[in-house]
């Protein structure tokens, strides 16, 4: 069996994403095709929800690639959580999912050169990298992936003797939530990555709304909202679900629809933004003598506001 690979071309990578129900623009799917090329070390940024998992997961099976989602845990502090340990009393290595595949893609690297062909992709991806300290975990891997751009193949020192080559097939990639709830990033991180805000155009969250009486209310708060508190294609999908769910035991959309502005766009609303002043206002001008529950409380996280500035759902 043929080892060899060969990559789509763009437009048929494209393609295949449009054709999976992903809503990306041409625009960033072109940023983020050149990125990896370029780095093969790429940061997606952006809200929850905002698309960026999956966008490396659509874009993998587009490209044939292997893929590898591994979720960062907040207690992460040092390079063994990424990589894996020794343990000295029963004298074997314990790898992770992280290692493994590091194994496989150097595997797949050297298998394929022996027969003079292209090795396929591996894309490895650490999920919410800021929940950790990123330095605390991240260091003897950034280090090897710098080495990889530089030199075109690097290694990685697990334990003693035991090395894993970091190879020209490997392509790393780390989504970053932005929020109060993540670590900041050392200027060293960007240094060695390109770096995508993932976000989506109007059109694109208008596309992605299926009921058709619920467009224009739910786009008027978009508007209202994106400025200061963007909300993703995620809660719009939520949204719909929720619709639909609603129709089928006789509830109208209208109340659907006023649960999901309580229940998922109202609790993102937080903080002492001066903007935040302007956007209630709009919010109540949109809800009001229509969403009774949601005007209710869009006038009381007015109060707080206008009382002491800040704005808290809860």
């Amino acid at each position: 069996m043929s080892l060899s690979y060969a990559e789509p071309k763009f437009e048929e990578i494209c393609q295949a994403i449009d054709a999976s129900g992903a809503v990306f623009s041409a625009d960033l799917l072109r940023r983020y095709h050149l990125s990896l090329k370029t780095r093969r070390f790429v940061i997606l940024s952006g809200t929850s929800g905002s698309g960026k998992t999956l966008l490396t997961r659509v874009y993998a099976n587009a490209v044939n690639a292997n893929y590898c989602l591994v979720p960062v845990a907040p207690n992460w502090t040092t390079n063994e959580d990424l990589l894996g340990y020794f343990n000295p009393l029963s004298k074997k290595y314990f790898d992770t999912d992280f290692s493994l595949f590091l194994r496989r893609a150097a595997r797949a690297y050297a298998s394929a050169i022996d027969v003079n062909e292209e090795p396929e992709p591996f894309h490895l991806v650490l999920d919410e990298m800021n929940l950790a300290r990123v330095e605390y975990y991240f260091a003897k891997f950034l280090s090897g992936m710098e080495v990889l751009t530089g030199a075109g193949q690097a290694q990685v020192t697990l334990f003693g003797n035991d090395i894993v080559d970091l190879t020209p097939n490997l392509f790393f990639v780390g989504t970053v939530n932005v929020d109060e709830t993540t670590q900041g990033f050392a200027d060293k991180i960007y240094d060695r990555a390109q770096v995508i805000e993932v976000t989506h155009q109007r059109d694109e969250v208008a596309s992605r709304i299926e009921h058709s009486e619920v467009k224009d209310a739910l786009m008027s708060i978009w508007d209202a909202v994106n400025d200061v508190t963007p909300f993703s294609i995620r809660i719009v999908d939520e949204i719909n679900r929720y619709v639909t769910a609603a129709a089928h035991i006789g509830v109208p959309w209208e109340e659907a629809f006023d649960d999901q502005i309580i229940q998922k766009i109202l609790p993102r609303i937080k903080g002492t933004d001066i903007r935040l002043g302007v956007m209630l206002q709009r919010l109540n001008d949109i809800t009001a003598n229509r969403f009774h529950r949601s005007n209710s409380k869009i006038q009381h996280l007015s109060y707080g506001f206008h009382s002491n500035g800040i704005v808290s759902f809860f």
